[in-house]
């Protein structure tokens, strides 16, 4: 993310002064403004508080903590998990049409939720001819190749695959640091994301997942009920790729009222892996879930 010093608002891709506010974001240096180009529909931040402050955010979104994120029109965004990046059967292709589509709309913002890299260290339990270029490239490509949209890029959550291989074997979080690298808020674990529209908040929770593929919804039962203020709930992990309404009654002043959260398995950007076939795992299209907060209410579907 480029950052241009307050009070000299100028587009850091193209140098146009033609700019307009899109709200403000939280990072991990803390506050940020956010910017739109109307000369060349890129987005770019410049910290609100003093160039020479000190950080006023930890690099982790800390259990407990929300991350705020404030607009001032409908949104969408999109879930990026389990892209499982320099894999043998990474799906590039798929992969792409996620960033072009990204990258096409101006109200789009994305996440990362964890398995980013495929990520097998030597002397893993599984032999590395499962993945196409070494861990260390597979970071340096990714990062590469999602340099294009990550001036819209809200946070990165690491997976099994990726932080928790690197934690457990090579004593640092991979996650993390691709995280730090394109400065935006790293959640370690599951956790609410506020979703500011116009007047309206609304809390997306998110998290990896570990559950299998047996029955996606059980997972997120137990997401719901921990976090039970949220709206929408989306998890990876498995590669099941399913956007579903859930709906209630809640007691609005006198009366009863249809209340609707959504259930989100984020799919995956794996074809179907030796893995899967020796195991007999169903086949599961790739693809990815987009979840549309507006001020009066919020649309989830699959791509």
């Amino acid at each position: 993310m480029k950052y241009i010093k307050p009070g000299n608002t100028m587009c850091p891709h193209c140098t146009s002064s033609k700019v307009s506010k899109n709200g403000v974001r939280m990072t991990n240096k803390g506050d940020a403004q956010e910017w739109k180009c109307l000369n060349c529909k890129k987005y770019f931040r410049t910290p609100t508080e003093d160039e020479n402050s000190e950080l006023l955010f930890s690099e982790d979104v800390e259990p407990g903590k929300i991350l705020d994120c404030k607009f001032d029109k409908d949104i969408r965004i999109h879930g990026a998990t389990d892209v499982h990046f320099g894999a043998l059967e990474h799906h590039s292709e798929k992969f792409q049409d996620f960033i072009d589509e990204v990258d096409s709309d101006p109200n789009a913002r994305w996440f990362l939720n964890g398995d980013n890299i495929e990520l097998i260290p030597p002397n893993y339990k599984i032999s590395q001819r499962g993945q196409i270029m070494e861990p260390d490239d597979q970071h340096i490509k990714f990062i590469k190749r999602i340099t294009p949209i990550a001036d819209k890029l809200l946070f990165i959550r690491g997976g099994n695959h990726d932080m928790i291989r690197s934690i457990n074997l090579l004593g640092f979080d991979v996650s993390k640091i691709m995280a730090d690298m394109v400065n935006v808020p790293y959640f370690k674990l599951p956790g609410y994301t506020k979703i500011s529209v116009g007047g309206t908040n609304w809390f997306m929770v998110s998290g990896h997942g570990k559950g299998g593929g047996k029955n996606g919804d059980l997972e997120l039962d137990k997401m719901s009920a921990v976090y039970s203020d949220g709206d929408t709930f989306f998890l990876g992990h498995n590669h099941q790729l399913y956007a579903k309404p859930i709906d209630s009654l809640i007691v609005d002043g006198d009366e009863e009222r249809l209340h609707r959260r959504w259930y989100c398995r984020g799919g995956s950007f794996l074809k179907y892996a030796e893995y899967a076939r020796y195991s007999f795992f169903p086949m599961i299209r790739t693809g990815w879930v987009t979840m549309e907060f507006r001020e009066d209410e919020i649309k989830a579907w699959t791509n």
